[in-house]
């Protein structure tokens, strides 16, 4: 039997933390655990009728061993060293890069560690220096870094007033691209740094100035992505001043010099000047500008303010990879407590103008999201939100990077009231939802040809019921959902019943859960597709700090006439089973 390197590295792990615990409970040691950590199993089952056939495939690995490893250890009252930890042992894109399935083969360790489906993050921090090491998820501002996990090293230290931060490492591996089923599209190496250097005192002021910078690695790949290799850095600079009485206001300023082609020639004939050594400009660089701006007063209950985002057409980061650029968002924004704070309103109201580079495309877009919650009495309470929210690309006939444009807009309110009451032998709970959704699309293709549309419209009810008995352990719940899509031309329907019930056993050390669902769907003209769900759960208890669950479920789904009208698909099924076991240790 070959050795398991995961394994080995999750054993001396728990060893050397439950040796350091134990060594606590006897010394009384001024170290201190807290945490947990944990190992499970995961077996896939998939039956097909008929089995030949490649109507539906596989979604995950046969067989799954994952590993969590999230403890703290506190030495005295300055120094700690948490670890978070959580990694699988294949991984999670089956039919991806790695999977063993394609012509790429199995992940070494270095893309095993690396693989955006795990997690390897210490962070040791002594007063106010912290050493971060491993898989980061760093926020320095809305304008320059925070919506990637990169793995990598660096630093984040505060002394006095001062903040001092700097990060490095890949946030993306070198896949070659394949044409072999399953085929994958490919993706260079892309290292990301990032740095922060300002001053900050909490409740009162903060001024920082950022930099943000990614590159991709032509040379990381024997068989080049269709993308092409970019290169982006970004400079901002923020200031937040709280003053008496509420009052705040907040900015930051933004420059990006971007390059959409590396493999263009240097300097070429761009106008872009870059800012070497850390960029260089060719043909295809652009520099672009961007800017927040907020304003406002808060109090204990009820805050107004203004919120204005500007991003340029130019204006790309690495560090937020999928920041729409081209806007301008001016809000209103409000949250407050009334009726002797029964109620509490969070609301923002406003426009968007996209594509302001662009007069002929430019279009302007009403902003609006609302979460209201009212209890009215002790038995009713209602809850009602509503979200307007859109994505605008203006697309590009550009032979350098061609883009299709695309533009949607989402529309969703949503009620949500609550009825509880009480007997002398039981308390309810009966809660309904009702959701709509208006969806439109617009697609242009590359080169610019006739727009698609797509307008989709979808209607969610839900219904549950939770009974809880004050004389007996039992805990059932109920519930029922009606789901209707529209597009033009197409409906689809959903109608799920389901019903649960949890029972604890054996002096309560044993918590044994079950749940069945019934699923009926109708697409189009087709016939019934039926879907039958069960589900068991078993929790035990076997030590204060040791959990041990275990789960089975089964998915049973037989189609209509939707994939075929003539045997052997009219009637196809399948079956999913899956099995889970695991163990947690808790420390306390």
């Amino acid at each position: 039997m070959k050795s398991n390197p995961q394994l080995k590295l999750f054993l001396l792990l728990f060893l050397l933390s439950f040796q350091m615990n134990t060594g606590n409970a006897q010394t009384k040691s001024p170290v201190t655990i807290t945490g947990s950590m944990g190992v499970s199993y995961e077996h896939y089952g998939l039956s097909k009728n008929p089995s030949a056939s490649s109507f539906y495939t596989a979604r995950r690995p046969w067989n799954q061993v994952r590993f969590s490893f999230n403890p703290n250890f506190q030495f005295g009252k300055n120094f700690s060293l948490p670890f978070n930890m959580n990694f699988a042992t294949k991984p999670t894109n089956f039919a991806g890069p790695f999977s063993g399935l394609g012509t790429i083969g199995k992940q070494n360790f270095k893309q095993w560690i690396m693989n955006p489906a795990n997690n390897f993050a210490i962070n040791p921090k002594y007063k106010w220096a912290e050493l971060q090491l491993g898989t980061q998820y760093l926020n320095y501002s809305e304008l320059s870094t925070g919506d990637i996990g990169v793995f990598g090293a660096g630093f984040d230290v505060k002394p006095k007033t001062f903040l001092i931060k700097f990060f490095t490492g890949t946030s993306q591996q070198a896949i070659n691209q394949t044409f072999v089923a399953p085929t994958t599209p490919g993706a260079y190496k892309r290292t990301n740094w990032m740095a922060q250097l300002g001053k900050e005192q909490e409740g009162k002021y903060k001024v920082a100035f950022n930099m943000a910078k990614g590159r991709d690695f032509f040379s990381s790949v024997t068989t080049p992505p269709t993308p092409t290799p970019q290169d982006g850095m970004i400079f901002t600079f923020l200031t937040d001043i709280y003053f008496k009485k509420g009052v705040f206001f907040k900015t930051e300023l933004g420059k990006s010099l971007y390059t959409q082609n590396t493999r263009l020639p240097y300097p070429g004939s761009g106008t872009v000047k870059g800012f070497e050594p850390f960029i260089k400009s060719n043909g295809s660089t652009q520099s672009d500008y961007a800017a927040t701006l907020a304003f406002g007063k808060k109090i204990s209950k009820w805050e107004l303010g203004f919120k204005g985002r500007y991003l340029g057409a130019g204006y790309l980061s690495m560090g937020y990879p999928y920041q729409q650029s081209d806007k301008l968002d001016l809000t209103v924004n409000t949250k407050f407590n009334a009726w002797k704070d029964k109620m509490n309103v969070v609301a923002s109201v406003g426009n968007r103008t996209n594509d302001i580079s662009n007069a002929l495309t430019r279009a302007n877009q009403f902003i609006g999201n609302l979460n209201w919650f009212t209890q009215f009495n002790e038995h009713w309470s209602l809850n009602v939100n509503y979200n307007n929210f859109g994505f605008n690309t203006p697309g590009s006939n550009s032979l350098i990077n061609p883009f299709p444009s695309i533009k949607n807009v989402s529309n969703d309110v949503g009620f949500n009231p609550t009825y509880t009451w009480s007997t002398k032998k039981m308390s309810n709970i009966l809660t309904f939802s009702y959701n709509y959704s208006k969806y439109k699309e617009t697609y242009i293709p590359y080169p610019l040809l006739t727009p698609v549309t797509t307008n989709n419209n979808t209607h969610t009810a839900l219904l549950n019921y939770i009974p809880t008995f004050f004389n007996k352990k039992i805990s059932p719940d109920f519930s029922f959902l009606y789901f209707l899509n529209q597009i033009p031309g197409f409906k689809s329907q959903l109608i799920s019943l389901s019903a649960g019930l949890a029972v604890p056993l054996a002096k309560e050390k044993i918590n044994l859960r079950g749940q069945l669902q019934y699923m009926l769907s109708k697409n189009g003209i087709f016939t019934n597709n039926n879907n039958a769900i069960g589900s068991i759960t078993v929790d035990y208890k076997i030590h204060p700090k040791i959990n041990w669950n275990t789960s089975i479920s089964s998915n049973y789904f037989k189609y209509g006439n939707e994939l075929s009208s003539v045997a052997p698909l009219l009637g196809a099924n399948y079956l999913e089973t899956t099995i889970r076991t695991g163990i947690l240790y808790r420390w306390k």
